[in-house]
């Protein structure tokens, strides 16, 4: 009986969260390795609204990762170790990001573009 009336709550409690509106945005999660001169993937797409978690490593020298309309910065460290960054799709458009370290004479062709596209109606 009672895995019954604990069952029933955690399902009224569930729909009383989704009749008022309250849903977690999406989380969209990302691997980017950086390395003279590219990040792969280079271009990254997700939805407004959505959580975005970027997991950035170099697989060289030091590295930057920038995108200045989302105020968004982070440093990579050469050897490889994983720097995570979070942060909210909350605008649509389209958003360069480039790296803000300097990292030899190719550095200023280090660029990648992230793709926010607007929320569907509904």
């Amino acid at each position: 009986m009672r895995h019954g009336t604990v069952l029933i709550a955690a399902l009224a409690g569930a729909l009383t969260a989704l009749a008022a509106g309250d849903t977690a945005s999406p989380t969209k999660t990302f691997e980017i390795a950086a390395s003279r001169f590219e990040y792969k993937p280079n271009r990254i797409e997700v939805d407004e609204g959505d959580l975005v978690v970027l997991k950035l490593h170099s697989t060289d020298v030091e590295h930057g990762l920038a995108i200045k309309a989302l105020k968004v910065k982070a440093i990579l460290p050469k050897g490889g170790e994983e720097v995570s960054v979070e942060f909210s799709a909350d605008k649509a458009g389209e958003f360069p990001f480039t790296c803000s370290e300097y990292c030899g004479k190719g550095h200023s062709r280090m660029k990648g573009r992230l793709v926010v596209n607007p929320k569907k109606a509904g």
